[in-house]
């Protein structure tokens, strides 16, 4: 897009009509994946996870990933009508509509913005004794450890690894959108920002992270989602004159 205005990374693959949204606001996103994510569900652990799904237990997501990983998993190979209708507890934006979309015979009871407030939210309802967590290796340790300080049993199954991926920029860009924690760690392992580069994060989880490593402004999206988080962007650049 040589008349783009603007010039914009993600660090992680993008749709192509994410992409030309952009684009017809004058800004041009290119997109390098920092970090790989690899499903490590054993069969023993699927077998595990399916008998929570059948029982119908209180389950909980704070990342797409873990969803269609155990999706996948799953296959909905058994009669529904033989499952119990788990109840489902997941942040908002990208993990509930992975939900909504990969999930069948599954009840969404609850959503937050972050683990923190999905951990109180969990614990408000004050009948529930266990959850299972479904996460990725590395997670952080807000969500089980306010549920198991109310007394919430908290049963983890790790679903996936995420394998940094780091790549040395050659170019400067407007803005940077980071889409998880792992990706900020990855992405200034090798890199450094000029200072008029905006940090875009796609929720508060990312942000903190970003302000441990770098003093550039940071922009977070109101709701975790890849599509807010790229209209965040646009937004800010198209009234970029307000942030001054």
């Amino acid at each position: 897009m040589p008349n783009a205005k603007y010039r914009i990374l993600s660090t992680k693959p993008l749709p192509q009509t994410l992409i030309g949204e952009a684009a017809a606001h004058g800004v041009a996103i290119s997109a390098q994946a920092f970090i790989d994510v690899q499903p490590t569900l054993t069969p023993e652990a699927t077998a595990q996870s399916l008998q929570h799904f059948i029982k119908g237990s209180t389950l909980v997501f704070t990342s797409p990933n873990a969803v269609k990983i155990v999706s996948k998993a799953w296959h909905y190979s058994q009669d529904p009508a033989k499952k119990g209708i788990s109840k489902v507890y997941c942040l908002q934006g990208a993990t509930r509509k992975a939900v909504e979309e990969h999930l069948h015979h599954v009840s969404i009871a609850g959503t937050a913005l972050n683990s923190k407030e999905l951990a109180e939210l969990i614990i408000a309802e004050h009948n529930i004794p266990s959850v299972v967590f479904f996460c990725g290796r590395i997670r952080r340790n807000e969500l089980p450890d306010i549920l198991k300080e109310h007394q919430v049993a908290v049963e983890e199954i790790v679903v996936y690894d995420t394998v940094e991926t780091p790549a040395a920029l050659e170019e400067e860009y407007d803005g940077v959108l980071f889409l998880s924690s792992s990706s900020v760690k990855s992405f200034f392992s090798v890199n450094t920002l000029p200072k008029h580069t905006v940090c875009f994060a796609i929720g508060t989880t990312t942000a903190a992270s970003l302000e441990d490593v770098t003093n550039n402004r940071i922009v977070v999206s109101p709701e975790p989602s890849m599509d807010l988080l790229v209209q965040t962007a646009i937004f800010y650049f198209d009234n970029i004159n307000c942030y001054e």
